[in-house]
C-alpha cells in the first residue's frame, strides 16, 4: 500500500514539474512580430509608428546621421524586448544592427531603445519575449 502511495505521488509530482517545464518554455519563446495577430499586431504596429515618426528622426539626428541614397540606405537594429505582467521592458538583447553598413554604437542602440523603456506596453504585450526590427531603410 506504501508502495503505491509512493508511486502515485511521484507520478503526480513529474506530471506537475513537467507541465511548470512547458509553461517556462512558452514565456520563454521567442516571438516575431509576424507572428503577433490581431490585436497583438494592431498594438505593436502603433507603438512602432508612433517610434518610426517621433524617435526615429531624433535619435538619426543626435547622432549626425542622415539616410539618404549616397552615403546610408540603412539604420536599424533588430533587437529581441523582454515585457513582463506590468507592461514595462525589463531587458533586451540586440542580435543585429546596420547603421550605414556599420555596427551601431551604444549610443544610438539606448537611444532607439530609450522610447521603449520609458512606455508602458499593451496587455496585449505583456509577458511576452518578441524580436522586433527598429529602424528603416531606404529604396534606392
Amino acid at each position: 500500500m506504501r508502495c503505491c502511495f509512493i508511486t502515485l505521488l511521484f507520478i503526480g509530482l513529474q506530471i506537475n514539474v513537467s507541465a511548470q517545464n512547458n509553461h517556462s518554455v512558452k514565456q520563454d519563446s521567442v516571438l516575431k512580430t509576424t507572428d503577433l495577430k490581431g490585436t497583438q499586431w494592431e498594438e505593436w504596429n502603433m507603438l512602432d509608428t508612433t517610434w518610426i515618426k517621433h524617435m526615429f528622426p531624433s535619435c538619426l539626428l543626435e547622432n549626425h546621421l542622415e539616410l539618404n541614397c549616397r552615403k546610408c540606405v540603412t539604420a536599424y537594429i533588430t533587437v529581441q524586448m523582454k515585457i513582463d505582467s506590468k507592461g514595462k521592458l525589463v531587458s533586451h538583447k540586440l542580435i543585429e544592427s546596420n547603421i550605414c553598413g556599420k555596427d551601431a554604437s551604444e549610443k544610438l542602440i539606448n537611444c532607439f531603445l530609450d522610447f521603449f523603456y520609458f512606455i508602458e506596453f499593451p496587455n496585449e504585450l505583456r509577458n511576452i519575449i518578441f524580436e522586433v526590427k527598429l529602424g528603416n531603410s531606404l529604396k534606392c
